[in-house]
């Protein structure tokens, strides 16, 4: 087997809704359709994020034993316990999987597995989550052995969180770009400011820098066209330029979310959009 990856994708899910008016307007709450990663070949495999759910940390285990490969690593991209909560299930399903996250960030990963943290995922997923939470360990220098081949750990900065990291391929001409890049995906933007919104727009210029021709953004509307990476940049760009746009002539939230919306009315997960305008803005109407 040459060296090859393949994604595993799911949609989004039901959570309960914080925002006044939304279930309403557009229907149940959803949290982002989500991916993981796996690149391999004859000799090794790695593994790009797991899910959060034990259900989905089950159901991936399962998907990755399907590839007759076991991950040598479990690379975890950023501090946002969504992608790493499923960790245990592959850890049993691989036990010699070695979990590991830039040194930076791992400090923010063991913060989102504390009781108060993992009180509010649980308020998201009732009952669904992992009582036996596993942070990564850090990860010694920037590259990753996949087989014969190398990926490369490059560090971004701030995107939708801090200490945001990339994994590319350059064999594959891939980048697996997790929550800096959205693929046909509203960004999140809760808790956002016009610097962090600056930070994440030259986080995509270090992607672009690239010059991947695939991209696997972390949040990907499962119907998407594609996974080009060009396109998903351009995207991703315009709608943080857009989103500024919008908010400086907004407000409320109400208008932030009809500006939006008229914008991109085709994007998954609706919901991210109304949290950020009512974070940012306000729960007037």
């Amino acid at each position: 087997m040459s060296l090859d990856f393949d994604v595993f994708v799911v949609g989004p899910k039901p959570i309960p809704s914080a925002v006044p008016g939304f279930e309403e307007a557009v229907g149940p709450a959803t949290w982002p359709p989500s991916t993981s990663t796996l690149i391999s070949d004859d000799e090794g495999a790695l593994l790009v994020d797991c899910l959060i759910t034990l259900r989905e940390g089950r159901e991936l285990a399962e998907w990755v034993r399907s590839h007759d490969v076991e991950p040598d690593h479990v690379y975890i991209t950023h501090p946002h316990a969504d992608h790493f909560l499923g960790l245990p299930e592959i850890l049993t399903a691989f036990p010699r999987a070695r979990p590991v996250a830039l040194a930076d960030s791992v400090p923010a990963m063991r913060e989102q597995i504390s009781p108060g943290y993992l009180k509010v995922w649980g308020g998201f997923f009732p009952g669904a989550l992992t009582g036996e939470p596993v942070a990564p360990g850090p990860l010694a220098g920037t590259t990753i052995p996949v087989g014969a081949a190398t990926a490369t750990v490059i560090p971004v900065g701030t995107t939708d969180t801090g200490h945001s990291s990339v994994v590319h391929v350059p064999e594959l001409s891939l980048v697996v770009s997790s929550d800096v890049v959205y693929n046909r995906t509203h960004m999140w933007l809760a808790g956002s400011t016009p610097e962090s919104r600056a930070d994440w727009a030259r986080a995509l210029d270090t992607v672009a820098a690239l010059a991947a021709d695939t991209l696997i953004a972390g949040h990907r509307d499962p119907s998407a066209p594609d996974d080009d990476a060009r396109r998903q940049l351009d995207e991703s760009r315009r709608y943080l330029a857009d989103f500024e746009t919008a908010l400086a002539r907004s407000s409320a939230p109400a208008e932030l979310i009809d500006r939006l919306t008229a914008a991109y009315p085709d994007l998954a997960n609706p919901y991210t959009l109304w949290v950020a305008a009512h974070d940012l803005l306000g729960t007037g109407a």
